[in-house]
């Protein structure tokens, strides 16, 4: 190899690694963001009427503060609580897109269904204190992680999807060997 070979293939390489890097920041940005907008209009969209019921049985006003603080709430717990999941799918979606040149979307689906089932396991062994900011599920029972996983499932799912399709610039260059 000569030494503008070598500069060629140096210059790939650092493409690839800043393209797997990009893909990984939109998994870890646009990830927990979505699934706080998915969850937010879950609650939304259930909890309102009931909210509006209750006000107009008990007419308490202040009642109204408490709940727009608890949405709020809600969603910061829910973009901390999927931030690590995120990670681990735009890991593996980028190692898989950059490096495998597997870039389909049933791979991003596949890697936030595998990032989804490793936080349940992690929930299943390992039991923080309350005082540790890591937010793992606690799992007592398969039946138990089953019925999560088909809940967190659908979440990554919509996530995975989104963020997918953001990379999309990322993940569908060609390389020219």
């Amino acid at each position: 190899m000569t030494g503008a070979q070598d500069a060629m293939a140096g210059r790939e390489g650092l493409k690839r690694v800043l393209r797997f890097f990009g893909i990984v920041a939109i998994f870890t940005v646009v990830g927990p963001l979505t699934v706080a907008a998915i969850v937010s209009l879950l609650i939304v969209a259930l909890g309102a009427p009931l909210l509006q019921l209750l006000l107009a049985v008990a007419d308490l006003d202040a009642l109204r503060s408490v709940a727009s603080f608890a949405a709020w709430l809600l969603a910061a717990v829910a973009i901390l609580a999927s931030f690590l999941p995120s990670v681990a799918a735009g890991t593996i979606f980028a190692w898989t897109a950059v490096y495998a040149d597997i870039n389909a979307i049933w791979m991003a689906w596949l890697a936030a269904g595998i990032a989804a089932a490793g936080f349940i396991v992690f929930g299943m062994f390992i039991h923080p204190s309350e005082s540790s900011a890591l937010i793992l599920p606690s799992v007592q029972s398969p039946a138990q992680a089953l019925s999560l996983f088909s809940m967190l499932g659908v979440l990554a799912f919509l996530a995975a999807s989104f963020c997918w399709w953001l990379a999309r610039p990322l993940h569908r260059v060609k390389h020219t060997p």
